[in-house]
C-alpha cells in the first residue's frame, strides 16, 4: 500500500472515536499517538499504546485509536485481538471501530467477515465516508466470492456518488454482472487508464455470464496468461493451460503472475519439454528459488537441450550454488555455440576470478584481446587490472589500466582505470605522473571528467601550488556545481554553501484533480488500480514544466518516489536552473519522520536523507533484487539482526511501515558510523558493500585522505554509490537547510 495502512481511517481524526452522543477530550495516550501519526510515525503510535497495556477500565476510545495504531503499523491479528467482539463497537463514533476492525480481518485473509463489518460501519457513516465504505464492502464481497452483493454494493457506491473514480467502479461491477448487456454497457464509453483495462474486465464479465470458453480466449487476449491458465485447467483444457502457463514464464518471467504461476508448474502441470524445464528455471531463479532452477535445468540437459543460451543458465545457477568448479565446465561447454560463445568467454572469465583462480586475470586480458569489439572487452581490462592491484601486482595492474586506456579511451571503464593508476602516483608523491594521468583524462574529452579536474587540483595543492589548486577547484565548483566533484571542491576551496533559490510552485489544476483521483482510489482501498493510474501517466506524462512539478510534488508525498524523480529528470531540459526542478529531483517527503530518526540515533539527517535518495527514492514499497525492502532498502536479515540490538519485535512483512524502516535504517547506520569511528565514507561503503569489504579497503594502515579512500573502494558499484551519497548530502544542506 503506497499510504499508510488504513488510508480510509483518515477521514476520521483519533479524537473522534468516542461515544455516538458527543467526542470526549482525547486521552493522553491518543493525543500522543495522533501526534505521532500525524508526524509520519505509525509505528512509533502503535509502540506507545504498548507502555500502558489495556486494563479493566481503558476506554473505548483508548482502544480504537491504539487498534488504529496498530493496522497503520501492520499488526493485524494485535487489532482483530483489540477489537473483535467488542459490543460497544457500535457506539464508536462514525463507526470507526468497524472499519478498523474491517481492514484488519481483510488483511488477515477473512474477506467474508471484513464485508460485514464495512457494512456497519457504513450504517454508522455519512456522506463520502458512507460512499468508501461501501466500495470496501464490495471488494470484500469480491474477494470472498459473493458475486450478487459485490455487483450490488459496486452500484450503490455509484449512485453514494464517486465521480473520481467512476470508470473503475463501472469494470469493478461490469466483472461480478451475470448479464453480458448489462456488463457491455458499463464498460462502454471509459476514457483514461480505466479503458486499458476494458478488454480484462470483458473477459471477467464473459466468465461471471458462464461463457468460460469465452474467457479463456480474452483473458490471454488481454495479457492475463495465469488467469486464463487457470480457467482453462478447472475447463478441463489442461493442453491449453500448459500452453498458456510456459508462454507466461518465457515471456515475462519477472512479473507477480510468473511467480504464482509456479505452484501450478509444481502440481497439475509440471514441465516436459527441455523448453518448459527452462522456462521454469528462469522464473524461479529471478524469484529467488535457486535450488529448484538448478533441478529444472539440469533435467532439460538430460532430455538434450544442450543449446548455449541454456549451458550459460546452467552455469550461472552452479556458480549461484557455490559450485563454481562445475560452473566453470558448463561455461566452457557453452563457448562450443557459436551464438554465445564470446559471452561465455567472458563469463568463464569472470567466474575465474570470483573464484580466486590466479588464471582469473589473465583469461580476462585473453578475452578483451580476442574481442576488442564486444562491449565488455573495457570491463574485462578493468577487472584484471583491479584483481592484479589487490594481489599487490601494481605494475601488470598499470600496464593492463594503459591498454585499457589506450584502447578504449572513451569507456567508462577507462576513466576509472586513470584515476585509479593517477591515485596511486598520488599516494607515492609521484607528482608528475600523477598528472599525466588525470590530464590524459581530461584530454580525452569525454564528459563528464570532474574527477580528473578535481585530482588535479589536489595535485597542485600537493606541490604547494595552492593558487592553481584554487584555480582548478573555483572553476569546477562552478561547472559541476551540482556533482559530487564539484561540491567537494567547493568545501575544499571553502567556496559558500550552495545556495538554491526559492521558487513558489504554481498550482495545475489537472493535476490537482488527478492526484484526487489517486488519493479517492487510495481511501476506497484500489491500491492496484492506483498503480495503474500512475502508469498510465508515466506513459503520457504532461508536456509542461509546472505540471510534472505538480504530478512531481504529488507523488512523492503519496510514496511513488522513483515515479516523482522520473518525472522531475522529464522537466530539468526543459528548464535548467529552476530551483523547483532540482528539489523535485532531490525530494524530502517524509522530512518529519527522517528528522525524528535521525535525532534519536544522534545520525545527521542530511546524511539519513541522502542515503534514502539513493536507496529507494523515498518509495516506500521499494524492493532490490536481493530482497531489500522499504526506504532505507535494509534486507530482512539485517533488520532482525538490528531490530534484535534494539530488543524489538520484528517480522519481514513489517519492513515496508514507513518508520519501522527508517528506525532500523537510522540504526544501523549510527552503528556503521561507531564502527567506523565517525568516518562517513566508511560507513556509507559499509551500508552498500557490508563491513568485511570496507575493514579489507581499511585495512593496512591507509591514509586518512577522505578523497584517497573514495578512489580506492573497491567495487566499482559502491564507489559510486558512497560518492552519490555524500553529493546528496550536500544538495540536501543546500535544498533544505543545515
Amino acid at each position: 500500500m503506497r499510504g499508510a495502512a488504513g488510508a480510509l481511517l483518515v477521514c476520521w481524526p483519533l479524537a473522534l472515536t468516542g461515544q455516538a452522543s458527543g467526542p470526549p477530550p482525547p486521552a493522553p495516550q491518543v493525543a500522543r499517538a495522533e501526534s505521532l501519526e500525524t508526524a509520519g510515525r505509525p509505528w512509533h503510535a502503535a509502540e506507545s499504546f504498548l507502555a500502558a497495556p489495556e486494563t479493566p477500565g481503558t476506554s473505548a476510545q483508548v482502544l480504537i485509536a491504539n487498534a488504529r495504531a496498530e493496522l497503520t503499523a501492520r499488526r493485524y491479528a494485535r487489532v482483530v485481538a483489540l477489537l473483535a467482539n467488542r459490543p460497544w463497537l457500535a457506539d464508536s463514533g462514525g463507526g470507526v471501530g468497524y472499519a478498523v476492525l474491517a481492514e484488519a480481518l481483510e488483511h488477515e485473509g477473512r474477506a467474508d467477515s471484513a464485508a460485514r463489518d464495512y457494512l456497519r460501519a457504513r450504517a454508522e457513516a455519512s456522506g463520502s465516508r458512507a460512499a468508501l465504505l461501501t466500495v470496501r464492502a464490495a471488494t470484500a464481497f469480491d474477494r470472498a466470492g459473493v458475486r450478487d452483493s459485490a455487483r450490488w454494493y459496486y452500484a450503490a457506491a455509484r449512485r453514494a456518488g464517486l465521480p473520481a473514480i467512476d470508470g473503475w467502479l463501472r469494470l469493478r461491477e461490469a466483472a461480478v454482472t451475470t448479464d453480458s448487456n448489462a456488463a457491455d454497457s458499463l464498460l462502454a464509453g471509459l476514457s483514461g487508464a480505466a479503458a486499458r483495462r476494458v478488454p480484462l474486465y470483458r473477459a471477467r464479465a464473459r466468465l461471471a455470464s458462464g461463457d468460460s470458453s469465452g474467457a479463456v480466449s480474452l483473458l490471454a487476449a488481454a495479457g492475463a496468461g495465469l488467469e486464463a491458465a487457470r480457467l482453462a485447467l478447472a475447463r478441463g483444457d489442461s493442453a491449453g493451460a500448459r500452453d498458456l502457463l510456459y508462454h507466461l514464464f518465457a515471456a515475462a518471467p519477472q512479473t507477480d503472475d510468473a511467480a504464482a504461476g509456479v505452484a501450478l508448474a509444481q502440481g497439475p502441470l509440471p514441465p516436459a519439454a527441455p523448453d518448459e524445464r527452462v522456462a521454469l528455471a528462469q522464473v524461479l531463479r529471478t524469484h529467488g528459488d535457486v535450488p529448484a532452477a538448478v533441478v529444472q535445468v539440469r533435467k532439460a540437459i538430460t532430455q538434450g537441450d544442450s543449446s548455449g543460451g541454456t549451458l550459460l543458465l546452467w552455469a550461472d545457477l552452479l556458480a549461484g550454488s557455490r559450485r563454481g568448479r562445475e560452473a566453470l565446465r558448463a561455461d566452457e561447454a557453452a563457448e562450443r555455440d557459436s551464438t554465445v560463445q564470446p559471452l561465455a568467454t567472458y563469463r568463464r572469465a569472470r567466474l575465474l576470478l570470483r573464484l580466486g583462480d590466479p588464471s582469473g586475470p589473465g583469461a580476462l586480458l585473453a578475452f578483451a584481446r580476442a574481442h576488442p569489439a564486444d562491449s565488455a572487452a573495457g570491463t574485462a581490462l578493468y577487472l584484471a587490472g583491479d584483481r592484479m592491484a589487490e594481489r599487490g601486482d601494481s605494475a601488470g595492474a598499470a600496464l593492463a589500466f594503459k591498454e585499457l586506456s589506450t584502447t578504449h579511451p572513451l569507456d567508462p571503464s577507462a576513466t576509472q582505470a586513470r584515476l585509479r593508476v593517477g591515485s596511486w602516483e598520488y599516494r607515492r608523491r609521484h607528482w608528475d605522473r600523477a598528472a599525466a594521468w588525470f590530464q590524459a583524462d581530461v584530454d580525452t574529452g569525454a564528459r563528464p571528467h570532474g574527477a580528473a579536474r578535481f585530482w588535479l587540483g589536489k595535485v597542485s595543492a600537493a606541490r604547494g601550488d595552492s593558487a592553481g589548486a584554487r584555480t582548478i577547484w573555483v572553476a569546477l565548483a562552478h561547472d559541476d556545481s551540482t556533482g559530487y566533484y564539484g561540491l567537494r571542491a567547493r568545501t575544499l576551496v571553502g567556496l559558500p554553501g550552495l545556495a538554491v533559490g526559492d521558487a513558489p510552485d504554481i498550482p495545475v489544476p489537472a493535476a490537482t484533480a488527478g492526484l484526487g483521483v489517486l488519493d479517492t482510489l487510495l481511501l476506497a482501498g484500489l491500491d492496484s488500480e492506483a498503480d495503474l493510474e500512475v502508469r498510465s501517466l508515466l506513459a503520457a506524462p504532461p508536456d509542461s514544466v509546472d505540471a510534472l512539478l505538480a504530478w512531481s510534488a504529488g507523488l512523492a508525498a503519496r510514496g511513488w518516489g522513483s515515479v516523482s524523480v522520473r518525472l522531475a529528470w522529464l522537466a530539468a531540459p526543459r528548464a535548467p536552473g529552476d530551483p523547483r526542478v532540482l528539489r523535485a529531483i532531490f525530494p524530502w517527503p517524509d522530512r518529519s519522520a527522517v528528522a525524528a530518526e535521525a535525532e534519536e540515533f544522534h545520525v545527521d539527517p542530511l546524511l539519513l536523507a541522502a542515503l534514502i535518495r539513493q536507496e529507494s527514492v523515498f518509495d516506500r514499497e521499494a524492493l532490490s533484487h536481493a530482497g531489500a525492502r522499504g526506504l532505507t532498502q535494509l534486507l530482512p536479515s539485517t533488520a532482525a539482526r538490528t531490530a534484535r540490538v534494539l530488543d524489538l519485535p520484528f517480522a519481514p512483512e513489517w519492513l515496508t511501515v514507513p518508520d519501522l524502516n527508517l528506525h532500523l535504517g537510522a540504526a544501523h547506520l549510527a552503528a556503521l558510523l561507531e564502527r567506523y569511528h565517525g568516518r562517513v565514507a566508511a560507513a556509507v561503503a559499509a551500508y552498500d558493500a557490508g563491513s568485511g569489504p570496507v575493514d579489507r579497503w581499511m585495512a593496512g594502515g591507509r591514509p586518512q585522505d577522505p578523497d584517497l579512500f573514495v578512489e580506492d573502494v573497491g567495487y566499482v558499484e559502491t564507489r559510486g554509490y558512497v560518492r552519490s551519497v555524500l553529493r546528496n548530502r550536500e544538495l540536501y544542506r543546500a535544498l533544505y537547510g543545515p
